[in-house]
């Protein structure tokens, strides 16, 4: 093998390699959801995001949900057969409804899924830099902390990872 052929070689290893670290893992995010529970603060570093299509399990309506997590989640979501098993591993991080009201749903599980909150935020909550059916990119900052419910102050940028099935 000629030293052009192996050059050639060694950079497809490392476009596939880099292409194939990519699909293993989540979206970039960066932030933290911050939640006072009775037995003290917990505060979750968020590193991945994960945006998936489908159903909402009350309306049937399509939706985008973007998961938030401190860990990979990737493997588990390209597995799941419906939208509700999307999230149903989470056990650090957060979700967002898109599209299911007039308001973004949203819920928070902390400690293994010991601590968990759900509540709504006004759209304004999401300073979206990138808006279509298969990319949501931007800022979520909410504070629900005087209510009971968690702080957020996240940076993300998600393209579609799984779209599930609409409802019938």
């Amino acid at each position: 093998m000629s030293a052009v052929e192996k050059a050639g070689f060694v950079t497809s290893l490392a476009i596939g390699a880099a292409l194939f670290s990519q699909s293993a893992i989540g979206d970039p995010a960066s932030g933290t959801v911050s939640y006072q529970s009775k037995s003290g603060p917990i505060v979750v570093t968020v590193k991945n995001v994960y945006l998936v299509t489908g159903p909402d399990e009350v309306s049937g309506k399509l939706i985008r949900r973007l998961v938030f997590s401190s860990a990979d989640q990737s493997a588990k979501i390209k597995a799941c057969a419906a939208m509700s098993c999307a999230d149903s591993g989470l056990g650090e991080g957060m979700t967002v409804d898109f599209g299911a009201g007039s308001r973004l749903n949203y819920w928070f599980v902390g400690n293994a899924q010991r601590i968990q909150y759900s509540g709504t935020a006004k759209p304004e909550a999401a300073k979206l830099v990138a808006d279509t059916p298969r990319r949501l990119a931007g800022t979520l900052t909410l504070d629900d902390s005087a209510a009971g419910g968690a702080k957020v102050n996240i940076d993300f940028d998600a393209a579609v990872l799984k779209e599930f099935a609409t409802a019938r």
